[in-house]
């Protein structure tokens, strides 16, 4: 039996919320070393300090990310859409692409490229600012549609729209 888009909705949240609470501690942590007088650098040559605040200034970038992703998550409503919906934020898509592999995604307007497992199936999120959101906004199912990246060209039909 295929997940219910609460279920998938639900485990985005709860992955992005465990990924937030790690790196959070992951950051002060690089924080507190990048500062502390014991990482001091000795001489022109340590730099153990200054990539210590590199990282930590990666890893903040990262938490603001994943809180205005799951910001974006958390107020999204999990409707139920009739299959003549078009294809919207909340939206599960579920493709086939002109080779036979199925993808599910999970159309939202944050937190794209994340992806869980749920009852063995992958779904990611996609957003309208990426090429494959760009392609898919406002679609119905039974489309088909192309999408070029880099010089592949790739064809998909929309199986379901939920």
């Amino acid at each position: 039996m295929r997940a219910t888009k609460k279920e998938i909705h639900q485990r985005f949240i709860e992955a992005l919320t465990s990924e937030l609470e790690s790196l959070t501690a992951a950051t002060r942590n690089s924080i507190s070393q990048a500062t502390s007088e014991a990482h001091r650098a000795e001489s022109k040559y340590d730099t153990f300090s200054l990539e210590s605040s590199y990282l930590a200034r990666g890893q903040a970038q990262r938490v603001e990310e994943l809180r205005f992703a799951l910001d974006r998550l958390s107020a999204l409503a999990v409707k139920e859409l009739s299959g003549a919906s078009p294809i919207q934020h909340g939206s599960l898509v579920r493709l086939e692409a002109a080779d036979g592999k199925a993808r599910t995604l999970y159309f939202c307007p944050g937190g794209g490229g994340e992806q869980v497992a749920v009852d063995g199936e992958e779904v990611c999120i996609v957003t309208a600012q990426s090429l494959l959101g760009k392609a898919l906004l406002g679609k119905f199912a039974g489309a088909a549609f192309e999408l070029k990246i880099g010089r592949a060209t790739q064809t998909y039909r929309i199986a379901a729209v939920e």
